[in-house]
């Protein structure tokens, strides 16, 4: 039986305490995006884990004030698995189609190339769906935070909580047309490793190095055949040169794996700019180029200090901080893991 947590008009509960009106929270959303309206058709053709993506698909169908039907034709939302290689992220859901803000397709997947328990599976379908329905991040304990905050697959994170249920009651009680912003964010990346502190980050890395962009080319997009048809994803390639080691061995010039283009760029994993210089947490893929451990492995060198690219978790917290005093740290954590080895 679907829960309706707010019923099927959203009443204001305003608590007066002290004769202070609390007002509700605000809904978690991704920029503008919405589905059309409540009634949203999902056509789900995972093969690698497909209980965990239904099982994911049913929360947000039982738990919240949405009606999803499942459809093998005509979907708003494709949910499937396969293996995408070592691109750093485990999940990723796209808009893929859309009309003013209004979500006409998007796609809810599972990067297969990684090791997944069956909960944490679950949960990353959980947040790349949440996502479809438009909403973002949030550090409620829910699926939605799982990956950045804490363990997403561990009860309660790798499911559909309250707080989930509320946002979606109040971002569908009364839609109203917008347009989104121009180069508004299309993809979110729920990333493989999301370390928690400066001294995690240092730990993933097999490679630390202030570089400087020389080029930015276009690379060989990712093909990825699923039942419901191929997948492609662009990526690029970023020639860096290095100006400063700090750990590992790295080339004096190397190249970085990027995921996406300038058209469709990865939720914090924004564009390289040529000349820019950048503090860079990497580890190798294997095939010659390396890739950033996780957003919060990249920051850009600006006058005002550190431009981190991630805009949650520890990594953000770090905006404006000299480099100087993040290496400072880096050094510790090496040192200290030399001292227990």
């Amino acid at each position: 039986m679907k829960h309706l947590v707010w019923g099927s008009t959203l009443f204001l509960l305003v608590l007066l305490v002290g004769g202070i009106a609390t007002p509700p929270a605000e809904a978690h959303n991704w920029g503008c995006w919405i589905q059309a309206d409540r009634n949203v058709k999902v056509r789900n053709t995972a093969s690698a884990r497909p209980s965990e993506a239904t099982a994911a698909i049913n929360e947000w169908n039982v738990d919240t004030i949405l009606n999803i039907s499942n459809v093998s034709s005509g979907q708003e939302v494709s949910v499937y698995d396969g293996n995408y290689g070592n691109t750093g992220w485990g999940g990723l859901a796209s808009i893929e189609s859309y009309s003013g803000c209004t979500i006409l397709r998007a796609s809810a997947k599972l990067n297969t190339y990684y090791s997944w328990t069956s909960n944490s599976a679950r949960g990353v379908f959980c947040q790349e769906v949440g996502h479809a329905f438009g909403l973002d991040h949030s550090n409620d304990g829910g699926c939605m935070g799982g990956g950045y905050w804490y363990d997403i697959g561990t009860y309660p994170a790798y499911t559909v909580i309250t707080h989930n249920i509320n946002d979606i009651a109040t971002k569908y009680a009364n839609r109203h047309a917008q347009e989104p912003a121009e180069g508004a964010e299309r993809t979110h990346a729920s990333w493989i490793s999301n370390p928690l502190s400066v001294a995690e980050t240092e730990g993933l890395a097999s490679s630390i190095v202030v570089a400087q962009v020389v080029r930015v080319l276009d690379g060989p997009a990712i093909e990825v055949r699923h039942a419901g048809g191929i997948d492609r994803l662009p990526t690029q390639r970023v020639e860096l040169s290095v100006t400063r080691r700090v750990k590992g061995e790295v080339e004096a010039s190397f190249v970085l794996f990027q995921n996406g283009n300038s058209e469709n760029r990865f939720g914090e994993d924004p564009d390289y700019k040529v000349g820019s210089r950048h503090l860079l947490f990497l580890t190798s893929r294997g095939d010659g180029t390396y890739r950033v451990v996780s957003p919060e492995g990249r920051f850009e060198l600006s006058s005002r200090g550190l431009v981190p690219a991630s805009e949650d978790g520890f990594a953000a917290g770090l905006r404006g901080y000299a480099l100087s005093t993040v290496l400072s740290d880096v050094r510790d954590s090496i040192a200290h893991r030399g001292e227990q080895q």
